[in-house]
């Protein structure tokens, strides 16, 4: 999150970064109501229907709360949401909301624990994930940014078939997990199988001033 949140400030964005114990229900609340963002990057559990942040507590709820993110953009790196409560913030007027259906994996190498910027299990999976966002920062279409995750995964997932690692079988399987749940909510539904019919129209960019990036464990 810090990487993204220096790519969004040299894109000249006002951001709110809260991480760790700060990571709480009313943090997100508060930066809803007061900072008002345009776009929202975060990283905390979720399930079908809810996404928790900091030591699992509550945040978002489908049908109960998630009216607070109507106006808003968002990039949720979170486990299952999109099966239910991303659609869900959108039909309560977010504009555009990307998250995962099933569970997000990230492989990270335990001998890289003190180095994880260095870690190769780790790369394809961060790539993956904070190359889009830099293309969302820049003023890239939703299905520009889409398209650019599954590229990034497609490199990690040719580049590890080929080693030799005895890991490589995981992280391949992992990254075509995290590629084959990647999807868009908004205007138009982007995901696989739209993908598969050739695409879809590419969404309009909204300019995005306000960017709140959030990190919950």
């Amino acid at each position: 999150m810090g990487e993204i949140a220096d790519i969004a400030r040299s894109l000249g964005h006002a951001v709110l970064d809260v991480q760790g114990v700060e990571c709480t229900p009313q943090a997100f609340y508060d930066a809803m109501n007061n900072f008002q963002p345009d776009l929202i990057i975060t990283v905390g559990h979720g399930n079908e229907n809810n996404f928790s942040c900091q030591d699992r507590e509550l945040v978002l709820t489908g049908c109960t709360n998630d009216q607070i993110m109507a106006g808003s953009q968002a990039y949720f790196l979170s486990c299952l949401m999109a099966q239910e409560l991303v659609p869900s913030m959108v039909k309560k007027g977010a504009v555009s909301v990307l998250g995962f259906t099933s569970e997000f994996v990230w492989l990270i190498n335990p001998d890289y624990q003190d180095d994880l910027p260095n870690d190769p299990y780790a790369k394809p999976f961060k790539d993956a994930v904070v190359e889009p966002c830099r293309s969302l920062l820049s003023g890239s279409t939703w299905q520009q940014v889409y398209d650019s995750g599954v590229a990034l995964f497609d490199r990690g997932i040719a580049d590890w078939f080929e080693s030799n690692d005895p890991m490589a079988g995981e992280i391949v399987a992992a990254l075509m997990q995290d590629r084959d749940s990647m999807v868009v909510y908004g205007e138009k539904f982007i995901g696989p199988s739209a993908q598969a019919l050739g695409g879809v129209d590419s969404l309009v960019s909204i300019p995005i001033g306000l960017v709140i990036l959030a990190l919950g464990l």
